[in-house]
């Protein structure tokens, strides 16, 4: 019995001395800073200019002046909106196990052109769900009720004519921020619209966004690309350079 004993205290000691030695030769990997990446033929070039605080100071209030003086002519470019949508007794009905459950119950409200929803509930309260049947974007169960856009149905190109921003960010990460906006508007706004408006249409919204200082930036992974605000922007321009 004691032999027993003693042999599994010198395994436990064994193993303790071995999960030392590893710790100290394995390290774990380091943390990385958030860094832009720019292909070598986009690298941005280095301000060389030393100035003290009050220069600094200037400048950026005659960037800020220069931002404002640009704002009524650059958004000025962007299209706005003046439907209003309306949506009334809106009835989502799935079947999840032989077994018919309501996820949206005669759900009714609306939104005017021009001002900032905003949609609150507790997690599951089916905040997500509404949004995916606004928008078209629902491809299983029964749903019922009214959807208008001025008064009228919506038509079979409802969820073409629309912007809807996810909540991931996929994104190709070898391209640039600007490669994605060209080939997201070149792709989804119509074809009687030509070419160069629809880039010129990216710079707009690249400006609208404050997206110019990296906009030939590779989207990369996090770390070594874009942060989480800037995915965030690129998310939403992407949704933008559609005119939705």
């Amino acid at each position: 019995m004691s032999m027993n004993f003693g042999i599994l205290i010198g395994f436990m000691l064994f193993l303790m001395a071995i999960y030392l030695s590893a710790t100290e030769l394995i390290s774990s990997k380091k943390s990385k800073g958030e860094v832009l990446v720019f292909p070598r033929t986009a690298m941005p070039k280095p301000d060389r200019r030393v100035g003290d605080e009050e220069a600094g100071k200037n400048q950026s209030a005659q960037v800020s002046e220069k931002h404002v003086q640009q704002e009524t002519k650059e958004v000025a470019g962007i299209q706005r909106q003046t439907a209003i949508f309306h949506w009334e007794n809106v009835v989502y009905d799935i079947k999840i196990k032989k077994e018919e459950r309501r996820i949206l119950d005669h759900v009714s409200g609306w939104v005017k052109p021009g001002t900032l929803t905003c949609l609150m509930g507790v997690s599951g309260a089916g905040k997500t769900t509404l949004l995916d049947v606004l928008a078209s974007r629902v491809t299983m169960g029964v749903i019922d009720g009214e959807m208008l856009v001025d008064g009228r149905p919506r038509d079979d190109s409802f969820q073409r004519k629309t912007g809807y921003v996810q909540q991931q960010d996929l994104h190709l990460s070898t391209s640039t921020v600007r490669e994605a906006l060209r080939f997201s508007a070149l792709l989804r706004q119509p074809a009687k619209v030509s070419r160069q408006e629809k880039l010129d249409y990216v710079e707009e919204v690249l400006l609208l966004l404050e997206m110019e200082s990296y906009a030939d930036a590779v989207v990369g992974v996090l770390g070594e690309g874009l942060n989480v605000e800037q995915r965030k922007r690129l998310t939403i321009a992407v949704e933008l350079v559609a005119k939705p």
